[in-house]
């Protein structure tokens, strides 16, 4: 069965999980990381592909573990295991890791004993470690200083991390309250309710920061009471959903109100919900952007290239005509000449491989694969290798790549499992999502500028519009023109400012709406606008007077506060006032203020 991260975030979350069944779980705990794994997905979060952000060969280039002397081997494990989400995701966490395991600089080590420390609290308060005289053990306990000493914080390294996590993740993606030590001393019967109806989740006591903290569990939900001196909050409750939580403070009798409420702070996105794919001729979306131009377009049989039909394993294969390249169960890629000469092989996938594409390059050839989580990444088979981040992540297998040359340059499309196919313009990196359906096995672009879809209904043709796909494309390719590197920000050079702009053209309103929000810090200042400004204005004024804009109400006060002080971006926006004005007399009253606004500071002397 193919895991699809987004629907199991989705449906999970409508299958309610009792956490106060979880001491069960953690005594029977089948091995060292599936149950970390299992927490991991209940709470959302989700294997970002790509190359962890922390290694051990980055903590300590050089270091040779079999030079080493005993390390325990959960250790090892954790720190190479795909699991391991602080290595991918370390910002979740606000620790730091200590590898290879060193010695305590904030605690005096036991009597008789040495702590060798893995991972530190952020401000370095705390660190946890395992006993020198445990080091040869596979799983030894960890150890955490407190006021009072060394005391057992685990009973293993594997659990833990498994404990790290529940500390951690359910803060992000959950949903949260806390509850001030007073609200507590004021009605203790608050703990004994939480006893009562909540059952303890098996772990030792959390000792970060004379915290102190047992862990309850519920349905959907983890309650923390802070019992020692260091809890700034005697109760803190974290729910998998809104419903649990105000269940679980209805259970306590805690009241509250909406603004105590933490919601999530990231939530995986919403898959999409399409029919399966089906055309009839002359069929369009709403924008324009394809057209149908035929519906029976013969079927080309996919045929698996020479050197690749010996793979163990093989998945899927593809051919640009002088490399062969391939993908495996496993999630390797694999790369051949057409005449067989292996050039590499890659790990770069933690999932099968469920689609592959190559181009030839200058020199060397680009490989875009996608996997059955959902990751696209891409590589070269020459010595620079390729990005360690995705090239892009959707939470459903990938079904089909494609590649091709097209009148504004070379495009790359990608289909999902749930129906969208996203295609971008490889030379601005501008993409356009088409919602054609689900069911699509194959893509191909023709350099006459149309999509073949196939399905196992047969092969579609869809006529592309490329400026109606790429609005942006021409703009970033004019904003390319200027050289933003000798202008400065508030921030310093403004390298980041033809992003901002392109973004400005985006159909998430709040993707808009941040890419204002983060141009005023750039631009605006008390001391008058930055040199960037006036580069930056008639940019920003040609997104304004496009009426399907998602920001401009806030882009029209940008504009019209670059104009604040004196200096170039002053008189530039001084000059666009009059393709500005009408503003004035428009619907919304939100643009009308604006526009007066802009009217008014312009005028001022």
């Amino acid at each position: 069965m193919i895991f699809d991260a987004r629907d199991a975030y989705h449906a999970g979350m409508a299958k309610i999980i009792d956490y106060g069944r979880f001491a069960e779980r953690l005594a029977r705990k089948e091995s060292r990381w599936g149950l970390l794994e299992e927490f991991q997905r209940e709470w959302g979060y989700v294997d970002p592909g790509g190359e962890p952000q922390v290694t051990r060969e980055g903590e300590a280039p050089g270091f040779v573990l079999e030079e080493a002397g005993p390390l325990p081997a959960a250790l090892v494990e954790w720190w190479d295991s795909p699991v391991n989400s602080f290595a991918f995701r370390p910002r979740l966490y606000w620790t730091h890791s200590a590898w290879p395991p060193a010695g305590t600089d904030t605690a005096d080590d036991p009597p008789g004993d040495e702590i060798r420390v893995v991972m530190s609290e952020y401000q370095y308060v705390n660190q946890w470690g395992y006993l020198a005289s445990e080091a040869g053990h596979d799983d030894p306990k960890v150890m955490v200083n407190t006021g009072a000493g060394w005391v057992e914080q685990s009973r293993s390294i594997s659990e833990f991390f498994l404990q790290l996590a529940m500390e951690r993740l359910p803060a992000h993606f959950g949903w949260g309250l806390r509850v001030a030590r007073k609200t507590v001393e004021d009605d203790p019967e608050i703990v004994e309710r939480l006893r009562a109806t909540h059952r303890e989740m098996g772990f030792l006591p959390w000792q970060e920061m004379g915290t102190d903290s047992l862990s309850y569990g519920g349905p959907d939900v983890i309650v923390r009471h802070g019992r020692g001196p260091g809890a700034d909050y005697a109760i803190v409750v974290q729910a998998r959903t809104r419903a649990a939580l105000t269940a679980t403070l209805e259970s306590l009798g805690i009241t509250w109100a909406e603004e105590d409420v933490d919601p999530p702070s990231e939530i995986p996105a919403t898959p999409e919900d399409l029919p399966p794919a089906a055309f009839t001729a002359g069929d369009s979306d709403d924008r324009g952007r394809w057209t149908v131009a035929t519906t029976d377009a013969p079927r080309v049989p996919a045929e698996v290239p020479a050197p690749a039909r010996d793979l163990p394993g093989r998945t899927v294969a593809a051919s640009d005509g002088e490399v062969v390249v391939a993908g495996d169960a496993a999630g390797g890629v694999h790369a051949w000449t057409a005449e067989g000469a292996r050039l590499g092989q890659w790990p770069l996938h933690r999932a099968p491989v469920t689609a592959i594409v190559c181009l030839p390059q200058e020199e060397t050839h680009r490989i875009f694969s996608g996997d059955a989580h959902g990751v696209v990444r891409t590589w070269t088979t020459g010595p620079d290798g390729g990005r360690r981040t995705p090239f892009d992540r959707r939470g459903t297998p990938v079904t089909a790549l494609a590649e091709g040359d097209l009148e504004t340059g070379g495009a790359l499309a990608a289909a999902w499992a749930d129906g969208l196919v996203r295609l971008w313009s490889r030379p601005t990196g501008d993409r356009a999502d088409l919602r054609l359906g689900t069911g699509i096995e194959a893509l191909a672009l023709d350099p006459s500028g149309t999509l073949h879809v196939t399905t196992a209904n047969g092969t579609f043709v869809l006529e592309l519009d490329q400026d109606l796909l790429w609005p942006a494309r021409d703009l970033r390719l004019r904003l390319r023109e200027i050289d933003w590197r000798s202008l400065r920000t508030n921030r310093g050079r403004a390298e980041e400012i033809p992003r901002l702009i392109a973004e400005l053209a985006s159909d998430d309103e709040a993707a808009a709406q941040a890419a204002v929000k983060e141009l005023y810090g750039l631009m605006v200042s008390k001391r008058g606008a930055r040199s960037a400004a006036a580069a930056a204005v008639p940019f920003l004024v040609e997104r304004m007077l496009i009426p399907d804009n998602r920001a401009r109400n806030t882009l029209l006060l940008l504009i019209a506060d670059l104009a604040v002080g004196q200096g170039p971006a002053r008189e530039a926006v001084r000059a666009v006032v009059p393709d500005l004005e009408h503003f004035r007399r428009d619907p919304h009253p939100s643009l009308r203020w604006a526009a007066e606004e802009l009217v008014r500071i312009c005028a001022e002397d």
